[in-house]
């Protein structure tokens, strides 16, 4: 039971990471209509910016998260205007092949820059540890999940009672009547793709400093799982992404506890295939299902 119960709350602290990322990715898809395949290398952006300032600038746990924020943020929005925006009324594979180009760009560039192995990632917060009978969780998964809840309780917020994430919905259901009704089109897209970057750079700093290290690549994994868990929920809704994410994240660490690790990532494109088998739109559906393909 005490495994039971330690591996739960292992997989929720990680499902919450995959939440975050996935619901970046929902959020481009579903209001520009392209697989923003460079969405892990802003999250791997981010991290490195997070880095950089606890190693030069200032290692206030605050500072550092608002750097990540922004690094990722700004860079997200300047690839939304100068590759995202021009590919908007192409073929979907144009913006897909744009993104990947991107994604390629970044992730080499760093490494070339950095390195490709992994290096260590700033102490921004004491590792303590919580004990609860003898189930365990450090300051840094805490850290790690206080952060995930926050971020998708201000997205809740955000797409539910502001004008742009009213408007951000507009778009996924209608494009059309939603700029005949006025909705600038090039402005929400843009803030859609800020805010979902700056929220993955958020995540990648909280990975970063939950496991201690950060290196050019770190973005494929989260990256591909996020993904994963957007089409298998589907993207109509975006608690829908939130559940399966978690989900995956249980379904993982419950794999590590009682079968063995070499099978975790197995345990995310077995779930992928099961799902999209049967339900082609995800579990809960998509805004693109029928004749609105993108």
């Amino acid at each position: 039971m005490n495994l039971l119960l330690q591996q739960l709350l292992n997989g929720l602290v990680i499902g919450s990471t995959y939440a975050v990322v996935a619901i970046g990715f929902s959020l481009t898809f579903t209001v520009l209509r392209i697989v923003n395949f460079a969405h892990p290398e802003l999250f791997m952006i981010g991290m490195f910016a997070g880095g950089f300032c606890a190693s030069y600038v200032s290692d206030n746990i605050f500072v550092v998260f608002a750097a990540g924020a922004l690094g990722a943020g700004f860079a997200g929005a300047l690839m939304e205007r100068v590759v995202l925006r021009p590919l908007r009324q192409r073929d979907v594979l144009m913006g897909l092949i744009g993104t990947l180009g991107v994604a390629f760009m970044l992730s080499n560039g760093v490494a070339a820059m950095l390195g490709p192995d992994p290096i260590p990632y700033p102490q921004v917060i004491k590792h303590t540890l919580v004990l609860q009978g003898d189930v365990l969780l450090s300051s840094k998964q805490v850290s790690n999940l206080v952060v995930s809840v926050l971020l998708l309780a201000g997205l809740t917020w955000y797409v539910r009672g502001t004008r742009y994430g009213l408007a951000s919905r507009a778009l996924a259901e209608r494009p059309d009547v939603a700029a005949a009704f006025g909705v600038n089109i090039h402005r929400v897209s843009q803030a859609t793709v800020f805010i979902s970057s700056a929220m993955a750079g958020l995540a990648a700093v909280s990975i970063g400093v939950l496991y201690s290290t950060s290196y050019a690549f770190v973005g494929l994994l989260y990256g591909l799982k996020s993904f994963i868990c957007m089409l298998v929920a589907g993207n109509r809704y975006f608690e829908g992404v939130i559940v399966v994410a978690l989900l995956l994240g249980v379904v993982e660490a419950l794999v590590v506890g009682y079968i063995s690790s070499a099978y975790r990532d197995a345990a995310a494109f077995l779930l992928m295939i099961l799902v999209l088998f049967f339900r082609p739109d995800g579990l809960f559906g998509s805004y693109f299902s029928g004749g609105d393909k993108p």
